[in-house]
């Protein structure tokens, strides 16, 4: 029994902490609170008790019928940058500031505006449990700013959105951010915004807060001004700055009382000799009573500049001249052109550079200083960089997608960094998407528009739409300026596979045609005829589509190009599958899964395996199609490739349930419900969901309408369909498998057509309808659903 009211709050607390996600019982709480010596109005206490609760933790408390239920929170992502130690002062704005709903510091460069909004966060965090999120809009550097659409995308993929259900469209994004902060309580920080790029990121929830940070004028701002003459001081304090009161009060004068101009004067006399300093920092403005603070600020720039050794000098100018926010080590040696090391650490003390992590950065107003000081010398050095990064990212991009090929013939002898394994090689590449974008769009040719064929295969797989477009874009514009043929028809080949991904097939085939215009060798030739056949394939031209794989095959099997050519066959399997040639499919598959295990390439085996074991699924060879699936699913086991793995079991249980082996079935179906769900893979569960409606006939009407209903939520047509006919069969609905037959004479999803007429035949008893779905799977060599088909006719005496 507790018997101070904290004391009730913190008993209420641990009882339902006890059970997490589980209710707990009025009457279980009351005696855990009170004893057995409860209030009067038990129930009644117990509801101001749980209100109360409610307002000091993160955690959700649910009421239930019979009680309430703690439904704890997950911490969100925290996104924020690090607190500097020796903030100072601010306590003012820091107080007025904690009050609002909504926080917009604007200022002059240097005036520290990000410090305070950094401080202000941290304060603030605890009161924002689920996520706190930032983002440097960059809308003063001196590269090129984010967009809107990149830094939501960011946020997105912080609050756990999937690179893959990320939108394109701005609309679509700002919609979908703020449905995920819907109910909850994050914290937004946009650093260094422009007006045009705030409103798209402003949360909207009444439980969200934003703070954001501009030189301009915004609506609703707190205009920061410089630091009082005590705030000043104690910073210099804190940095260890000795002299007189004299001499500190003059550096604070000549600083302009600007924190960064301080911070930068403060390293360089923390170590003593203030005296000499000043006399360096006052010049001929010794009768200056008001200095100005772009003044200040330079002056501290340049004192400390001078002051650097002449390789730190070197090193220093051409850190600001990289189009990225930051860069690490590697990029940087590429830079100076040596191991940068002691530099770096002199550049560090001297506090014109911040190290975070392993990363170098520089305030913007540095980076112009420095970018202003560099020479002709220094730019060949940003060269030097770009060819690195160029080099790095197709040694990474390589090692992460085996199947990478390009359309330029870059120079990649030179220095670069090597990768072991693919986790590393993606790790990299994770690390420095933002600024191998950013390459693209500042670099000069050649350099733009081969890296952005490098980073082609490596946005597609990833799904990095918004990146795709601005890289592609990027390229082109380069490469037309340098009317450099082979870079173009890189970049349109990029825009069309782009566009393909959206669905906007006509936009691809543009693309594709001007592309072919200035495709100048077979391996170019080969890739567009290949994404044209994509694009019919997938548009329902399956002649077309035919015709041009059937192009990129031979230009491939010309020029000796096997990994190009494995691509390329199983696209021509699918459309021979989808087509109804299920034994010209099968034969294609098979090549595939040669070629790729002697090539070595046994991820590619695996998922070739699995569509092999599909083609003998339809022609009724249930024998092959299992051995073909045991193999793909063996294969998939010994990879890092979750969702294929769950798609290989999702088939392999629904060829045990056509063969009868239920117990096998359910076992392979058990485990491609783990492997989904932790692989986040719905579509591969609506497969298993159709498989189970087979396995289990008692449950069929209801794994059937967990398919559909799941299907239609995640937009998986096929799995629709395909789970739409078992559901008919289960129910015995003659409108349903009429809605199905329709739905596959609009979509012209000629595969499912036999088997939805089967099912038609075996709820209404027609002959003629199963002599329809006989002729209709003999026609695509159906070997399974024909022989149902004609065991149906016996039944019915036709």
């Amino acid at each position: 029994m507790a018997a101070t009211p904290e004391g009730r709050l913190r008993a209420l607390h641990r009882a339902l902490a006890a059970h997490p996600g589980e209710p707990v019982l009025f009457a279980d709480l009351i005696r855990e609170v009170w004893g057995e010596q409860p209030p009067s109005g038990p129930l009644p206490a117990l509801r101001s008790l749980v209100k109360r609760l409610r307002r000091t933790i993160p955690d959700e408390i649910v009421t239930d019928a019979s009680g309430y239920r703690l439904k704890v929170r997950t911490p969100g992502p925290c996104q924020l940058p690090a607190d500097l130690p020796d903030f100072v002062g601010r306590e003012h704005e820091l107080a007025r500031l904690e009050r609002l709903p909504g926080v917009t510091i604007t200022g002059a460069p240097g005036v520290g505006k990000t410090a305070l909004a950094v401080r202000l966060a941290h304060r603030l965090r605890e009161r924002y449990f689920d996520g706190q999120l930032y983002v440097n809009l960059r809308g003063f550097a001196s590269g090129p700013p984010l967009t809107a659409q990149q830094a939501l995308s960011g946020f997105l993929r912080a609050l756990g959105v999937p690179q893959t259900a990320i939108p394109l469209d701005l609309e679509a994004q700002t919609e979908l951010y703020q449905q995920k902060l819907d109910g909850k309580r994050v914290l937004v920080v946009l650093d260094n915004a422009v007006e045009d790029l705030v409103e798209p990121l402003l949360p909207r929830g009444p439980g969200c807060l934003a703070i954001v940070t501009s030189r301009h004028d915004l609506p609703g701002q707190l205009r920061l001004d410089v630091l009082a003459d005590d705030d000043a001081h104690e910073l210099l304090t804190r940095m260890g700055v000795q002299g007189t009161p004299e001499e500190r009060a003059e550096l604070v004068r000549l600083c302009a009382h600007l924190p960064l101009a301080l911070r930068i004067a403060g390293a360089n006399v923390a170590h003593g000799h203030i005296e000499d300093y000043l006399a360096e920092l006052r010049g001929d403005r010794l009768d200056v009573l008001e200095i100005d603070g772009d003044a200040a600020v330079r002056a501290t720039f340049e004192l400390s500049y001078r002051a650097l050794s002449d390789e730190a000098k070197r090193v220093f100018r051409r850190l600001g001249l990289p189009p990225g926010a930051d860069t690490g080590l590697g990029a940087t040696t590429a830079l100076a052109g040596r191991d940068p090391g002691p530099q770096l650490g002199e550049l560090v003390n001297a506090g014109l550079v911040d190290q975070v992590g392993v990363r170098y950065q520089l305030h913007d107003l540095i980076r112009l200083f420095a970018a202003d000081a560099a020479d002709d010398d220094d730019r060949a050095g940003l060269l030097d960089m770009y060819a690195w990064y160029l080099r790095t990212a197709y040694n990474a991009i390589s090692k992460a997608v085996p199947e990478t090929s390009l359309l330029t013939r870059p120079d990649l002898d030179g220095p670069s960094l090597a990768f072991g394994e693919r986790a590393e090689a993606a790790a990299w590449l994770e690390e420095e998407h933002a600024n191998l974008v950013a390459q693209v769009v500042a670099a000069p040719s050649p350099y733009a528009q081969q890296l952005a064929d490098v980073l082609r295969i490596y946005l597609h797989v990833g799904r990095f739409e918004i990146d795709k477009a601005m890289v592609f874009h990027a390229g082109l514009r380069t490469a037309r300026a340098a009317g450099d043929l082979e870079g173009q028809c890189a970049a349109l080949y990029g825009l069309g596979m782009s566009a393909w991904s959206r669905s906007e097939y006509g936009d691809a085939l543009d693309h594709f045609a001007q592309a072919l215009e200035y495709a100048r060798t077979p391996l170019a030739l080969a890739a567009i005829n290949n994404g044209m056949g994509i694009v019919h394939l997938e548009s329902g031209d399956t002649r077309r589509a035919e015709e041009c794989f059937a192009e990129a095959l031979r230009l491939r099997r010309e020029i000796g190009d096997d990994h190009g050519a494995i691509g390329t066959l199983m696209n021509l399997g699918i459309t021979h599958g989808t087509r109804g040639d299920l034994r010209k499919a099968a034969q294609n598959f098979q090549e595939v899964a040669d070629l790729s295990r002697r090539l070595g390439l046994f991820n590619q085996t695996a998922i070739t395996l699995d569509n092999l074991s599909v083609a003998y699924f339809e022609l009724g060879e249930l024998d092959r199609a299992l051995a073909a699936s045991v193999e793909s699913v063996r294969l998939h086991a010994g990879q890092d490739q979750q969702r294929a793995l769950a798609n290989a079991l999702a088939s392999l249980a629904r060829i045990h349930a056509e063969r009868g082996e239920i117990a096998e079935g359910l076992a392979a179906a058990q485990r491609c419900f783990e492997v989904a769900r932790d692989a986040e893979h719905p579509k591969a569960r609506v497969d298993c969901l159709v498989a189970m409606a087979v396995l289990e006939p008692a449950g069929a009407r209801q794994h059937a309408a967990d398919a559909v209903d799941l299907g239609r939520k995640i937009g998986y047509g096929p799995g629709v369909l395909t789970a739409s006919i078992l559901l008919a069969r289960a129910t015995g609905s003659v409108e349903l498998i009429d809605e199905v037959l329709g739905t596959i004479e609009e979509t012209g999803s000629l595969m499912d057509q036999s088997r939805a007429l089967l099912v038609r035949a075996q709820i209404t008893g027609s002959v003629h309808t199963a002599q329809e779905a006989l002729s209709a799977a003999g026609r695509r060599g159906q070997g399974k659903v024909a022989s149902d088909a004609r065991e149906l006719l016996v039944t019915l005496g036709g």
